[in-house]
């Protein structure tokens, strides 16, 4: 595969770096996902990889695709976005061979203006990657009339399995990571063919065994694991992303066991975000049925998400 870092005049972003780049994003207050340092760390696959430059005062972040250099983004600078000027971007992406920004928070439009922007860059929503947000007391306590049902489920799963004494809850650590893999396993078994084959989908299975590796290593990542009978059952790992918000990236849950999800989700709420009010789900990559399960849980914020490719 090409080098595209040396092309672009970027680094690969390795865990070894994370200690460099952190008083950068230790700062930054971009809510979107794509802006934990730990996440963007994590998703490396087969397709594509991220890459650093650091800017003055700024971390410069690029995902490269080797194969397919057309997709290659930058996001916007760490933590300074706002004080980027449309023209200063411009500059940006012809220094690195990189035409198009993604992952732009309507901070930054609502900063320079559309007309402003627009003058230099095609400016197009991405639909399939608005962040869902929650406040931490309604998924911690979910109280009120609209988590009944969740509630009606929890207690079933409480009195079939958590008052039997059938549940242990537990931090993910090296000793048992590779169970929280053969649960991984089980979920993209269960998958039809075509979305085994979904570039997204295979990234997802990719990025959440790095980040089980990688847990105890890199700072800022943590999960914890939940078993029935002994067995790992489901597992949830979150990173940080700003000062109120932390990003929950991967949850995984038997479906076959009722109430598991909900009784789970409740405890990652409770146990993974203890010093945050706000908790970013992700997108819903467009899946009718992720979209319905975020929408469920009555988002407190919605953050939509766009990409500026440039003018030629």
């Amino acid at each position: 595969m090409t080098k595209r870092h040396d092309q672009c005049g970027m680094t690969p972003l390795l865990p070894e770096h994370h200690a460099e780049l952190a008083p950068f994003f230790n700062g930054q207050s971009n809510p979107l996902c794509g802006y934990s340092l730990s996440a963007l760390i994590i998703w490396k696959t087969h397709v594509y990889y991220p890459a650093f430059a650091v800017n003055g005062d700024d971390a410069i972040i690029a995902r490269l695709f080797p194969s397919s250099p057309e997709k290659d983004y930058l996001i916007l600078p760490v933590p300074n976005a706002t004080a980027w000027s449309p023209e200063r971007l411009a500059a940006l992406c012809r220094q690195h061979g990189i035409p198009r920004i993604s992952f732009v928070h309507e901070a930054y439009l609502d900063t320079w203006g559309t007309e402003a922007i627009t003058q230099l860059f095609t400016l197009r929503e991405q639909t399939d990657y608005e962040d869902y947000v929650y406040k931490k007391e309604d998924l911690a306590e979910l109280k009120g009339n609209k988590f009944s049902k969740k509630r009606n489920l929890i207690n079933q799963f409480l009195r079939e399995y958590v008052e039997k004494g059938r549940v242990k809850v537990e931090a993910i650590t090296d000793s048992n990571k590779e169970e929280c893999k053969a649960l991984l396993a089980h979920w993209w078994g269960q998958k039809p063919a075509e979305a085994q084959a979904d570039e997204e989908v295979l990234g997802e299975k990719v990025a959440c065994t790095c980040g089980l590796d990688l847990i105890g290593t890199l700072e800022g990542l943590r999960g914890i694991l939940l078993r029935v009978d002994g067995t790992v059952k489901a597992f949830g790992m979150a990173t940080d992303l700003t000062g109120e918000m932390a990003d929950f990236n991967f949850e995984k849950a038997d479906p076959d066991i009722k109430g598991l999800y909900q009784f789970f989700d409740r405890q990652c709420a409770r146990m993974l975000f203890p010093d945050t009010p706000l908790i970013n789900k992700e997108c819903d990559m467009d899946d009718p049925g992720l979209r319905h399960a975020k929408r469920s849980y009555h988002p407190h914020l919605r953050f939509k998400s766009h990409t500026l490719e440039l003018i030629a």
